[in-house]
């Protein structure tokens, strides 16, 4: 039976290998077989002769567990899930005493999940900050050559020899299994503590630490060997492989660390009548986890500044900003550029641009905020103590690079961010097993200020970061932390940088650090690593303008001081050490319980006021008015709108990336919008491609009160949407969709003189509309496209329906991508749409 305890942590360590996202898209399924079994194995250690225990006490500690139930998402509250049903089963197994080994195995493995639970974000944190153990090449090298390997080292890399080729090899901590590890020395510290006096947990902890670093390293070896065999870079992170890889480590650990069968443990909840100590006790237990939640989770709001911004474009020749995006040029170039960016930034904030002067105090003094974007060329010295001394006095710093080192920026950035603790890497990310772009999605309670009201963020490339020091490790706030990522080297024997290959040997993966923020003096400094989806071509789409947004809101601040989440830190040490006094003769289950349930009921507190806080703190953006503001509404269109270049490739015929951005050229600022109430605000004009979604009277009358108040709408339809539901919308202003037909004669050159032969006609349907002032006919006198009026209830402009078929001609297969050199049809495209945004929007 002792053997099963083992076993239990095993699995249920390895269950979050199938429920989080660092390595693989999660398996619902065998990560709560992993529980479950696991849950089974501890019930299997613990004696079935277990005194039952007083049911009452157990229902105080449920107070706090659904609370937090509520609170931490899933599957981060599987601890506290598990726990619940712990207590609820002794609540139920009160009256019968062989039953008792059940509940109690059911909460201890809540209590190891909690556990667990509570060290992931410090785990997250460090493995993303630096992966690699070079140090480690030292050792494993002799011991594969002893084994029979053929390897070398040089620079930290591992170079293993095979008849086919040499490959080299980084030494990462996930490579050699290290958040497996992690959680069964959790798992093994928690049981030793509840199953040994002080000295021989002190004993065991060492054994295990002794033999799980020998394991580790021959563990990587085999998996190595493996490698070699399938060259199936998965073998390094395949969840159910990682979890068998460490099934003879657990056989070891029964033989050399053999654990005791769990009798009556007497686990004591809090008494119902707390002595004066007792109270006490869970006070400053409250204060402790309270100060502790807040030192970790508060964001410091800052004073806010005035928002003067500087881009510079004196030291860069790549994502231009100063040549318009207009209707008349075109290319690359045209739209591969940071002008929209810069343009819309000023609708928000005092944005100037520098192109003539190196950075001097006087210059810098001028400024809140400088930009500093894809920089092509070095900085002084002077340049550089220019900046630092510019954030020391308040000033917010933006660095901006990307992936590969491409044009030399990243090496030219840290000229400025080392300064700050912050280094810019060479390499490239892409998503895990499948070498797609990947997608960031924060945090709901969690999420730094920067991403707290960004849905959603699709990367398109981009390098890591890394800190430079210890120092700069324990100041940086993580803005973004991508999970299920691969960071594969870059090369200088390629066009931009990029290897042939992304799943090499010598590459990191698991999670990435892709945005960060330090703190410097009274400024702040924000890094980012993506600086093509800043371009003209997708600024408006994947969360961009968000993050952008909440960029500028947190670098125009300058610090708190003294900072309070040091203050906080401070507290808790304190905290901490007057309850390890008070507490130090008291029986140690008694002060698990104790922490359990003062610890969750002050995280409950804790964490929803620091998240509400920071809500309050940095609000949502306000939306400009600047700019007229275009509402592409989602809900009932059928067309897809994709500005990635790999859109225009395939079948693009229902794809309108290139229709949407095209309106930036007349002025517009284009947003999606997923449902048609979110459209309606704020809005100067709702698209809606191909509707194939029915429209309720809710959705008619939200439009027609949209109308009646100066907005305005563009309704496309297609004779290729055969579930069009236009008409059930436009009969309410007396417009209709109708199908028309044309018929073609087919000829042949089959004649003895060579002259065509009738042999036929087809027919082919398209769609006209009727009702309406006519805006577009054809040479048949029939309507393409039309506008009708709407009356204002309001003083001010009138609102306008504007309906236009077929739409399939603006689409991207008519149209071309954003990148393209247009043919003279397509620009008379272009000039179609222009027409009708003018007419709805007149410049």
């Amino acid at each position: 039976m002792k053997r099963f305890l083992w076993l239990g942590i095993l699995f249920l360590s390895a269950s979050w290998l199938f429920l989080i996202s660092q390595f693989t898209i999660p398996d619902l399924i065998a990560g709560l077989l992993c529980v479950i079994t696991g849950t089974l194995c501890i019930i299997g250690g613990i004696s079935r002769n277990t005194k039952k225990q007083p049911q009452i006490r157990y229902v105080v500690l449920l107070i706090p567990l659904i609370a937090s139930l509520l609170f931490v998402p899933f599957p981060y509250n599987l601890g506290l899930i598990v726990l619940t049903l712990g207590l609820l089963a002794s609540l139920l197994c009160y009256r019968f005493e062989r039953l008792q080994a059940v509940p109690l195995g059911i909460s201890l493995a809540g209590i190891l999940l909690l556990l667990q639970t509570m060290v992931f974000p410090l785990y997250v944190s460090f493995v993303s900050h630096g992966h690699r153990l070079d140090i480690l090449s030292l050792v494993i090298s002799p011991l594969a050559n002893f084994l029979g390997f053929h390897t070398s080292t040089n620079n930290g890399l591992l170079f293993v020899q095979t008849i086919q080729q040499t490959s080299a090899v980084t030494i990462t901590w996930e490579k050699l299994g290290f958040f497996l590890t992690l959680n069964l020395f959790l798992g093994a510290l928690f049981l030793f503590v509840i199953l040994f006096k002080r000295r021989q947990i002190l004993k065991n902890t060492m054994i295990f630490l002794v033999a799980g670093a020998l394991y580790l390293l021959l563990r990587f070896i085999a998996i190595l060997a493996l490698y070699l065999t399938t060259t199936e870079l998965s073998v390094f992170w395949d969840p159910l492989l990682t979890t068998l890889s460490f099934l003879p480590f657990c056989l070891l650990l029964m033989k050399i660390l053999p654990l005791p069968v769990i009798g009556d443990l007497a686990i004591q909840a809090p008494a119902l009548h707390l002595t004066k100590k007792d109270l006490v006790a869970l006070i400053l237990i409250i204060l402790l986890v309270s100060s502790l939640t807040g030192a970790f989770l508060y964001q410091d709001p800052g004073s806010k500044k005035t928002g003067r911004i500087l881009i510079d474009e004196y030291h860069s020749q790549w994502e231009d900003t100063l040549r318009p995006l207009d209707t008349e040029w075109y290319g690359l170039l045209s739209t591969y550029n940071y002008y929209s960016w810069a343009h819309w930034l000023k609708d928000h904030y005092p944005v100037e641009t520098n192109i003539n002067e190196t950075f001097s105090a006087d210059l810098l003094s001028s400024y809140d905020i400088l930009i500093l974007k894809c920089p092509t060329e070095s900085y002084t010295t002077q340049e550089v103590q220019s900046i630092k001394d510019f954030v020391q006095h308040g000033g917010g710093l933006y660095l901006i690079g990307d992936h590969t080192n491409v044009f030399g920026m990243n090496t030219f950035l840290n000229q400025v961010s080392e300064e700050f603790g912050i280094r810019f890497r060479t390499d490239a990310t892409y998503e895990l097993g499948t070498g797609d772009l990947s997608t960031y999605t924060p945090d709901l309670y969690f999420s730094h200020p920067v991403m707290r009201h960004v849905p959603r963020f699709e990367f398109m490339t981009s390098c890591t970061l890394e800190p430079t020091s210890l120092s700069a490790y324990l100041r940086m706030e993580n803005i973004i932390i991508g999970d299920r990522l691969i960071s594969e080297p870059g090369t200088y024997s390629t066009e931009n940088f990029f290897r042939e290959s992304i799943a090499s040997p010598d590459s990191e993966y698991g999670y990435l650090l892709q945005s960060a923020a330090i703190t410097y003096g009274s400024g702040r400094v924000v890094a980012f690593t993506d600086s093509t989806v800043f371009s003209s071509f997708c600024l408006f789409t994947d969360g961009y303008s968000s993050f952008t947004l909440g960029v500028m809101d947190y670098l125009n601040r300058t610090n708190s001081s003294p900072s309070l989440n040091m203050i906080l830190f401070v507290l808790s040490l304190v905290f901490f050490i007057c309850v390890a006094l008070l507490l130090r003769t008291t029986n140690k289950l008694q002060i698990l319980w104790m922490f359990l349930f003062a610890g969750l009921l002050a995280f409950y507190l804790a964490a929803p006021l620091c998240s509400h806080l920071t809500n309050l703190a940095y609000p949502p953006p306000m939306t400009s008015t600047e700019s007229p503001q275009v509402y592409f509404e989602q809900q009932h269109s059928s067309a897809n709108i994709s500005v990635k270049p790999t859109a225009s490739l395939g079948d693009n015929t229902n794809n309108y990336g290139t229709f949407y951005v095209w309106t930036q050229r007349v002025g517009l600022v284009p947003s999606l919008a997923s449902t048609l109430h979110d459209a309606t605000k704020n809005s100067n004009l709702i698209v809606i491609i191909n509707p194939a979604q029915p429209f309720s009277e809710t959705d008619i009358q939200l439009l027609t009160s949209y109308l009646e108040t100066g907005g305005h709408l563009l309704l496309m339809d297609s004779i290729t949407n055969p579930q069009s539901t236009a008409n059930e919308l436009l009969g309410n202003f007396g417009i209709w969709i109708t199908t028309s037909t044309a018929d073609q004669v087919l000829l042949s050159n089959e004649s003895e003189n060579g002259s065509l032969i009738p042999r036929g006609n087809i027919t082919f349907p398209y769609l006209i509309i009727t009702g309406g002032t006519q805006l577009l006919i054809n040479d048949k006198n029939e309507v393409y496209a039309c506008s009708v009026e709407i009356q204002n209830i309001t003083p001010g402009e009138q609102g306008r329906l504007i309906v236009v078929v077929d739409s399939s001609t603006f689409s991207d297969a008519q149209m071309g991508g954003t990148f393209v050199e247009p043919t003279n049809r397509q620009r008379q495209l272009y000039n179609t749409e222009f027409f009708l945004l003018n007419t709805i929007l007149p410049p």
